[in-house]
């Protein structure tokens, strides 16, 4: 048996094979420049989840689960890269984007799960330090956050920025 290790790739699109597991998205909120983390029960994540079968595509999955999960309405997306996960039974990826938040409704009960997440606004680099996923995940923000830079003109939101719940 051996740990589960996981790689980041600034790169896209994904490799044909291994499939595709999960697409998340790191959602900013243009305004303020803070990213959107869903917190469930004190354990944050990025909004997003598996693909389905009915999903056209991987941008179809990303707006579907930010939505389900967290009530995310999307208004643009940009693909920063991907991590190759490998475990005891399997490889496979996941991908990520940044996304640009069009509206938030009010939260919901997620059809998969049945329990309601919460969201929350942090920084980017908070975001990081949030997920606890090290050095790896400082890179993804901050793929997702020059993304947001150069799509959208996004000014980041600084590090310590007052976390806020999104209503």
């Amino acid at each position: 048996m051996f740990a589960d290790t996981m790689r980041w790739v600034e790169q896209w699109p994904p490799p044909p094979t291994p499939p595709i597991r999960q697409v998340y998205g790191v959602v900013f909120h243009g305004s303020s420049g803070a990213v959107v983390i869903q917190d469930d029960a004190g354990r944050y994540n990025l909004p997003g989840g598996t693909p389905e079968p009915g999903d056209a595509d991987l941008v179809a999955t990303l707006r579907r689960e930010c939505y389900e999960e967290s009530q995310l309405v999307l208004a643009d997306w940009r693909p920063v890269g991907y991590q190759l996960v490998s475990n005891d039974d399997s490889v496979y990826v996941q991908v990520r984007y940044a996304a640009l938040l069009a509206h938030a409704d009010p939260v919901a009960v997620d059809p998969c799960t049945g329990r309601a997440y919460g969201r929350v606004l942090v920084s980017p680099t908070d975001a990081a330090a949030l997920l606890g996923w090290g050095e790896r995940g400082v890179a993804q923000v901050a793929a997702a956050t020059a993304a947001a830079v150069k799509a959208w003109g996004i000014t980041p939101a600084p590090a310590g920025w007052p976390r806020q719940d999104l209503v």
